[in-house]
């Protein structure tokens, strides 16, 4: 059977789990939001555009119409002036944090010559209605004030932002591409214009993994410019090698469309670094990867007149790479198997013993240092999506004796997960339990809960408005 065409099956087989589970709930890993804080950037400050943002520094707060509740981060590159129109990334994160990817690309900006803009508006749990306009208010406001070349506007989100970017450029046809980091939509050729790229990305211990597979197989029989890169790594903003990947992708977009518009010497490099990892992957007897890399190549440059380019029968006839395809497929259906028995483990009969059992062998299994330790990786993040999505379900309809027993499953399949702690406060602020509460809420920010608002309006908790700890607490971050 043809890989992607198993792919796509599974894709099929999985829409109950991926679309239909609301897939948005993702906290950054504690050591970025570390790093996005600790690293040395300009410290927030409320500024106005077109006030004087100096180029090469991260300005992580400009307010929107003097708006304190409506901010973004932004990064100029050092070579930026306002004499030249700039391609810029619009970056959208799960958690609200607009600075967490622009730190960690910064460089690519320079390099690239991009404009780097991150909302710290739009995040998980809001309405399709909300996201647009929290876009429109960000976009009139760069586009308003900086020298943005329009016609090289590209969104970039990860796993709920990556929605995000998908229902942007349905209502947005002048959007150039979406950078789709672990997630997309279902049926993207009917909701974005031709002209509008998209490249997908995905850990190979992601979660969401399959589900990006699944949306770059339906592309391939569609007239959508669409490309897939898949790297080491879980459920986070990818690494900073593979986002300069898809920018450059972008640029090359870009250069087919008008040759003016783009440096011709970052085309070449792009080219020279793409053979050169082929090569290596060659050498290493990563014929899968290779094979990957070579036909991101091959279609990236389809209509540039370069350096001919190693035929794909070269690879897809050698017997080691036949050998890797067979072993993949093989793991893709016992994960999708595996997946399968944890929803219904939850769904029909959530018994923390038997799925602590369960958790625990799939966690032995993910430190192999191997395709079934990445398989058994992302297999976890999938058991923490399920139980997110049912505790968060139970707790909505206010069925908190059923979402109690949710959420204990969930803290066994991730016990370093701040929304755990701030759905056992809810439980615990039902019931009006103070201490409990506030221990869990405490948890909850040390994990890396910053959310305020959030706190303050949970209803659960008003019964705590009043109370000095809870007033210190949701006032100052402080505990």
């Amino acid at each position: 059977m043809d890989l992607m065409l198993f792919y796509k099956k599974s894709f099929k087989a999985l829409l109950l789990f991926l679309f239909y589970i609301p897939a948005i709930c993702c906290n950054m890993p504690k050591d970025e939001q570390q790093n996005a804080l600790n690293d040395n950037f300009e410290k927030p400050l409320h500024l106005f555009i077109p006030d004087t943002l100096n180029a090469g520094i991260l300005y992580p707060k400009v307010l929107i119409n003097n708006d304190e509740l409506n901010t973004f981060a932004i990064y100029l590159p050092k070579i930026y002036n306002n004499t030249a129109a700039w391609p810029v990334v619009f970056f959208f994160d799960a958690g609200g944090n607009g600075s967490i990817a622009i730190q960690k690309y910064k460089s690519i900006a320079d390099s690239l010559g991009y404009i780097m803009i991150g909302s710290n508006v739009s995040k998980n749990g809001q309405t399709a209605e909300e996201s647009l306009s929290i876009w429109q208010l960000l976009k009139n406001s760069c586009l308003n004030s900086l020298s943005i070349d329009k016609s090289r506007i590209i969104l970039a989100g990860f796993s709920g932002g990556a929605r995000v970017c998908c229902a942007i450029a349905a209502n947005e046809p002048e959007i150039c591409g979406i950078i789709a980091n672990s997630a997309g939509a279902q049926h993207l050729e009917n909701i974005l214009n031709q002209n509008t790229m998209f490249i997908g990305l995905a850990g190979n211990g992601d979660m969401n993994r399959a589900e990006m597979l699944g949306i770059e197989q339906h592309l391939l029989g569609t007239s959508l410019t669409h490309y897939y890169i898949e790297y080491d790594g879980i459920h986070e903003w990818a690494p900073a090698k593979i986002m300069q990947k898809a920018i450059a992708i972008s640029s090359m977009y870009a250069y087919q469309k008008n040759p003016t518009s783009v440096n011709a010497v970052l085309i070449e490099n792009f080219i020279s670094s793409q053979k050169s990892e082929i090569e290596k992957l060659k050498a290493d007897n990563k014929l899968l990867e290779a094979y990957n890399e070579l036909v991101l190549l091959k279609k990236s440059t389809s209509s540039l007149n370069t350096l001919p380019i190693e035929n794909l029968d070269s690879l897809e006839n050698n017997p080691n790479y036949i050998a890797q395809k067979n072993e993949l497929l093989k793991i893709t259906a016992q994960e999708t198997e595996i997946q399968q028995v944890l929803y219904k483990m939850m769904i029909e009969n959530p018994n923390q013993a038997n799925w602590k059992v369960k958790i625990a062998q799939i966690r032995k299994s993910s430190i192999q240092k191997n395709k079934h330790g990445q398989m058994n990786q992302r297999i976890l993040g999938y058991a923490s999506l399920v139980c997110y999505s049912l505790s968060n379900r139970n707790l909505v309809s206010k069925n908190y004796s059923l979402a109690e027993i949710m959420i204990d499953c969930y803290e066994i399949a991730d016990p370093e997960n701040a929304e755990v702690y701030y759905f056992k406060a809810i439980v615990n602020g039902a019931k009006r339990e103070k201490d409990n509460t506030l221990l869990n809420l405490q948890k909850s920010m040390q994990l890396g809960l910053k959310d305020m608002q959030r706190i303050r309006t949970q209803q659960e908790f008003n019964f705590l408005l009043n109370d000095v700890e809870f007033k210190k607490m949701t006032n100052n971050g402080q505990f």
